[in-house]
């Protein structure tokens, strides 16, 4: 009977504690939109390192399109630099197909475009889809997991 009762109790707490996202998830949509995607796409297209590093967690992972994946801030930023010091102009935008929170943690995909042109003047247009898993840390969101493929 003891068993029974703490059982019982247990599945009680269980329902309890049930969260409701589906309300949270539409806002968290264009909050993603605009702390993540709107951002990434501003410090590509101003080439600015530092802001793009603002967007990702100490242990994060960046993985391409066909490329191995780059793992740790150091080597994140050591991307992003060879990136913009080899453009001349980079046109980066992207777009939020869906996102959902759960508490700490988020998951959200959506599609990308970049026109960029070299330093050596070839001009280069690509577009394709990401998704990331992110975490919030200090009240702002960090990629986790950056993943990027090309149509």
């Amino acid at each position: 009977m003891k068993q029974s009762i703490i059982v019982l109790s247990l599945a009680m707490l269980v329902n309890c504690v049930e969260v409701d996202v589906s309300s949270a998830n539409g806002d968290f949509k264009a909050e993603y939109q605009k702390d993540i995607c709107d951002k990434y796409s501003m410090y590509a297209n101003t080439m600015d390192v530092a802001g793009s590093m603002s967007l990702y967690a100490e242990d994060a992972i960046v993985n391409g399109n066909g490329l191995s994946p780059i793992q740790g801030l150091d080597k994140i930023k050591q991307d992003f630099i060879d990136w913009y010091g080899s453009s001349e102009s980079i046109n980066h935008s992207a777009e939020v197909i869906s996102a959902q929170v759960f508490g700490n943690r988020a998951f959200a995909y959506g599609k990308w475009k970049v026109k960029s042109t070299s330093k050596e003047g070839v001009t280069m247009e690509r577009e394709g889809y990401w998704s990331t898993h992110n975490v919030k840390v200090d009240g702002s969101w960090k990629m986790t997991l950056d993943h990027t493929n090309d149509l």
